[in-house]
């Protein structure tokens, strides 16, 4: 095995030399979005003074007797640059891209795209896998309207050709840049085995993390001196303020900022865009971000205060909180920067503690709440900021009255939601660590005296017990009386049927009076959960119910519905973003809507959906022609009544409800690999007797 670093056009030049993909790789399937960022890095590459950008390497294999390659490792980006070259020999003979060098196409196609010279029928040096090597010839030899508008390889084409011809480059300041990409050039021996090497590149787990990239980003271009201050000083307390696990806190640490949560997978291109659109020097970067990790670590570990307040906080630790820590970050640095007071910090956590238990009792998602705690801090200050001047509201009230208006599977439940569901939430069946914190909290409730029974039930010291064992003896169907199966299938896994024990669960079929009376059994517990069970002497369906309505009380006592005396100065417009899953879009009447920020008014929904694909039209032609070509969802090539023709070929769909509109341009927005943030809607205000569509 050889590999040297060169040039990655050098690797596409030379006669009688083919790139064959083996049919054991897979389809290409780079992204626009992948496409994307390469043609930014050639944009920043020209217009800096690097000489070279690395692009990875190339693994491949030489058949004997030949020079064709077979590619072991670096296919997509072999067909990506590839791809790239095409659309510049295309742009050009349309008259799209200007070029200096008269002959530079020619040069292009014919020493870099196909081997004219070679023997068999295709002359293509290039050879994917069957289904793509249809798409990339059409590219070569037919006329757009004939390319396969189904494929990757045309769609990103498309991309290409269309970022080209506005990108204000000639074909030989594009071509300079591509070759400044270079690669490793990995080339095997006759006697290297292909597969074995294949599998250890992609097998070794050696790839690194989010945070390792983020790290080499803020101190790699820095002078030595300088690396070793801001490592020793800023990151490696990150580090440990984080538990090694820098990740998770930059995911969080960017949802504060940004307000929007990141795929982690993507940290690190989401947190490169942030630093370099904040225009922020690294080390002050690096200052902010040491600041919010000692929060994270105070969080984390419960000890951001008072023995109160870490109390409190520790409770919703047990729920996994790590959902909460972008809004957490934010808060507790703004209480140390305003100087809220420990009362008010509690009351903040109590309604947050209250909204989130009285979610898990209605059984909602809990998977909205990533959405409400990456916003809930700067909504809140929206609010505050706004209020009249010399009125300060509590943050209490406004936080209060932001979750309160919370709707979908964002709400917040209310007394009767939760007195109905109670009844029947099968708390046994919940996530470990929610069902952990109901049984914590529904016994030790706010009593001075507290049992840590979530230690103990993780030590395994106590267990949750069923009163009413999971598989009934003759004895306990006897006891039941005839509704015995109802009864059972009723309230087997609710919180009347479940308590606290400390006894061996091999006893837990015995009748209710053995378990009561046994050694650690019901009379012997020291758990608040037990006290009624002690003056028992049956387990029967009217005892279920007194134990079930007690609850129930000790439940609205611990998580009452709070109220707010907030109320907004004046009439604010409602505006929400394509982005929020939870809003009820159908009967609003639309105003305005704002796309990357600017406002356009309109009078209808309709309305709106057509300008704003004709927007996205302009920048994202080839992703919507294959919407169209593959007839997604609201996108057609074919004209009916009921679209809308937004070019040739190029229809939408219009004439349809506004939740239908709405997953259309969730489909655009997904496609485009547009955040659908940049999509705000502006809704008239309900006085306002104007008909919508």
């Amino acid at each position: 095995m050889k590999g040297d670093a060169q040039p990655l056009i050098k690797f596409f030049d030379g006669s009688d030399k083919r790139f064959i993909i083996p049919l054991y790789q897979r389809n290409y399937d780079w992204k626009e979005e992948n496409c994307e960022q390469l043609f930014q890095d050639l944009m920043k590459l020209h217009n800096s003074d690097r000489k070279s950008h690395f692009f990875g390497s190339i693994v491949s294999s030489i058949q004997s007797g030949t020079e064709d390659r077979f590619i072991i490792d670096g296919q997509q980006r072999i067909t990506t640059v590839s791809l790239l070259l095409i659309a510049m020999v295309n742009a050009q003979k349309d008259g799209l891209i200007e070029a200096t060098d008269a002959k530079l196409t020619e040069k292009i196609f014919k020493r870099y795209l196909v081997d004219e010279y070679q023997e068999d029928e295709r002359k293509v040096k290039l050879k994917p896998i069957k289904k793509d090597m249809q798409a990339f010839d059409a590219l070569l030899y037919k006329p757009k309207e004939q390319h396969i508008k189904e494929s990757n390889v045309t769609r990103n084409y498309d991309f290409f050709y269309d970022n080209i011809t506005r990108a204000g480059l000639t074909i030989d300041e594009l071509f300079e840049t591509i070759k400044k990409l270079e690669v490793i050039n990995i080339r095997l021996d006759e006697d290297d085995d292909p597969q074995l090497i294949f599998e250890s590149l992609n097998s070794t787990g050696l790839d690194l993390s989010e945070a390792d990239k983020i790290r080499n980003y803020l101190l790699m271009s820095l002078a030595p001196a300088e690396q070793d201050n801001l490592y020793t000083q800023y990151w490696n307390p990150i580090e440990e303020f984080t538990k090694y696990d820098p990740s998770s806190f930059v995911r969080d640490y960017l949802t504060m900022k940004q307000g929007k949560i990141g795929r982690n997978d993507k940290i690190y291109f989401i947190f490169k865009e942030y630093a370099e659109s904040a225009n922020i020097d690294r080390a002050r970067l690096l200052e902010d971000m040491h600041h919010y990790a000692k929060i994270y670590s105070q969080v984390d570990s419960a000890t951001i205060s008072t023995v109160k307040l870490n109390k409190k906080l520790n409770q919703l630790r047990t729920l996994d909180s790590t959902v909460a820590y972008p809004f957490f970050m934010a808060f507790f640095d703004y209480t140390s920067i305003v100087g809220l007071s420990e009362n008010e910090i509690y009351r903040v956590l109590d309604v947050i503690e209250a909204y989130w238990a009285r979610r898990i009792i209605c059984n909602l998602p809990s998977n909205a709440l990533n959405k409400v705690f990456a916003t809930l801090h700067r909504d809140v200050l929206n609010h505050i900021n706004k209020a009249d001047a010399g009125i300060a509201p509590s943050y209490y009230d406004v936080l209060t009255y932001v979750l309160l208006k919370k709707g979908r599977s964002s709400v917040f439940p209310s007394d009767e939601e939760v007195r109905g569901d109670f009844k029947t939430r099968q708390v046994y069946k919940m996530p470990t660590n929610t069902r952990m914190f109901i049984m914590e909290r529904m016994e030790n409730q706010d009593n001075k005296e507290q049992h840590d029974i979530v230690k103990e039930l993780t030590e395994k010291n106590i267990s949750i017990e069923h009163i009413m064992p999971q598989t009934l003896s003759d004895k306990w169907k006897t006891a039941l009386g005839e509704d015995w199966e109802r009864i059972h299938d009723q309230y087997l896994h609710t919180m009347a049927n479940l308590t606290l024990t400390g006894y061996n669960s091999q006893y837990s079929n015995l009748a209710f009076i053995e378990k009561r009376d046994m050694e650690k059994g019901f009379k012997d517990s020291a758990f608040r959960l037990n006290n009624y069970l002690k003056s028992c002497e049956k387990w029967t369906e009217k005892e279920l119910k007194q134990r079930q309505h007690d609850l129930l009380e000790i439940c609205m006592k611990l998580w009452p519905m709070p109220n707010s005396d907030f109320e907004p100065s004046k009439q604010e417009v409602e505006t929400v973003s394509l982005d929020n899953e939870d809003f009820e879009f159908t009967g609003k009447k639309l105003q305005a809507y704002h796309l990357f920020g600017v406002r356009n008014t309109v009078n209808t929904w309709k309305e709106m959906l057509i300008q704003v694909c004709h927007h996205l039209l302009l920048e994202k032609r080839s992703t919507i022609e294959w919407l169209c070509a593959n007839e997604k969802t609201g996108f057609s090539t074919t004209p009916e009544s009921w679209r809308k023709e937004l070019a040739p070929n190029i229809y939408i769909w219009t004439d349809n409800s506004t939740s239908t509109k709405i997953n259309i341009l969730h489909t655009l927005f997904e496609e485009c690999n547009i955040s659908p943030e940049e999509l705000l809607f502006e809704f008239r205000p309900e006085t306002d007797d104007n008909v919508e569509e």
